[in-house]
């Protein structure tokens, strides 16, 4: 028997628990709207992305670890801006009504929800292709938001966590996973290293990317400009460059790579696809040379690893050196929907 929409919206995300109490929300799903109260003293933070199948992840994948990744995503936007989550709404467009894949993607929503805090308001539900909507609504002091406007010459630029570890993922799936000719050149992964430990950890360095929250909150007022590493890391210091009107300079040889990434991922490819390959929701920012050690103690009681990983200058290049002080050359354009290499 077909399930209806209503009982859909019913049984598989407000009776799941993500309609879960949350201080600010005063009512959640079974309305025309959610009713959400937001302190005065606080702004609300307020984002959205759309997540389409075989752009944004494999076709078929598992659903749900599509729906832990739909949410964290978004997630890092608030995390960028210092956010604290408040609450989240979902479009979601679906070919069919599986049940089992419903209560997948439910439970793994639910996963990500009750990690962060941020329970499930309101949304739609459509007979489509597979595509996901997620807004999230945060709150913030007034006033203490982390722009991407603020950095200033002579800042110091930071990233937390690896980078490349996305990139690695998508070539994995590349190789082993589509049944299309792969996107990605095959000599990136050396698949002799390629052992079940490490295809576990980029999978779940994908499917999983931690929303990195707390380290937003604790860079409230310590740093000048933040973004979340989505689209590539020069792509992404790029967006905070032209809103600060200065210049980058990126040091390569201070990129930092997790373990799984040397094993398995090619030497000669390496410095690109932690440049430029993007998916790694890991935080960008940077900071004042006096303010260097704050930060630095304030994430090592964290436990997120930050890596000082270059500066920012006068001017309006975009630069990477290596460890002569000599240029390189990268390409890092980043990924755009609109691009020839999109279609």
């Amino acid at each position: 028997m077909a399930q209806l929409e209503f009982e859909i919206i019913e049984h598989y995300f407000k009776d799941s628990g993500l309609c879960f109490e949350s201080a600010g929300v005063d009512l959640g799903i079974g309305d025309d709207c959610a009713l959400i109260s937001v302190d005065p003293q606080q702004q609300l933070a307020m984002s959205m992305d759309l997540l389409q199948e075989g752009v944004h992840f494999p076709k078929n994948a598992i659903p749900e670890l599509i729906a832990q990744r739909a949410l964290a995503v978004n997630l890092s936007d608030l995390a960028a801006m210092g956010a604290e989550p408040l609450c989240f709404t979902l479009g979601l467009s679906l070919p069919d009504a599986e049940p089992a894949w419903l209560e997948a993607f439910s439970q793994g929503l639910l996963k990500s929800a009750t990690r962060y805090g941020c329970p499930l308001v309101g949304g739609d539900l459509i007979r489509g292709n597979l595509h996901l909507a997620i807004q999230v609504q945060g709150q913030i002091p007034r006033g203490q938001a982390t722009l991407r406007s603020g950095a200033r010459p002579g800042h110091l630029v930071y990233v937390t966590g690896c980078l490349g570890d996305g990139a690695a993922a998508l070539a994995l799936f590349d190789v082993y996973d589509s049944v299309d000719p792969p996107k990605s050149d095959l000599n990136v992964l050396n698949r002799t290293k390629l052992s079940a430990k490490h295809r576990d950890y980029f999978i779940n360095a994908f499917y999983r990317p931690v929303a990195r929250i707390d380290v937003g909150i604790a860079l409230r007022g310590i740093a000048t400009a933040a973004i979340d590493i989505s689209d590539g890391l020069l792509s992404d210091i790029g967006h905070v460059a032209r809103a600060s009107g200065v210049g980058v300079e990126i040091d390569v040889g201070q990129l930092p790579f997790s373990d799984s990434f040397e094993a398995c991922v090619n030497e000669s490819c390496r410095q690109d696809m932690a440049l430029s390959g993007g998916d790694d929701y890991e935080l960008c920012f940077t900071v004042a040379p006096e303010q260097c050690a704050q930060v630095e103690d304030a994430l090592a009681k964290l436990d997120v690893p930050v890596t000082r990983v270059g500066e920012i200058v006068t001017g309006d290049h975009i630069i990477c050196l290596d460890s002569l002080g000599e240029a390189v050359q990268v390409d890092y354009h980043g990924y755009s929907h609109f691009s020839e290499e999109a279609q």
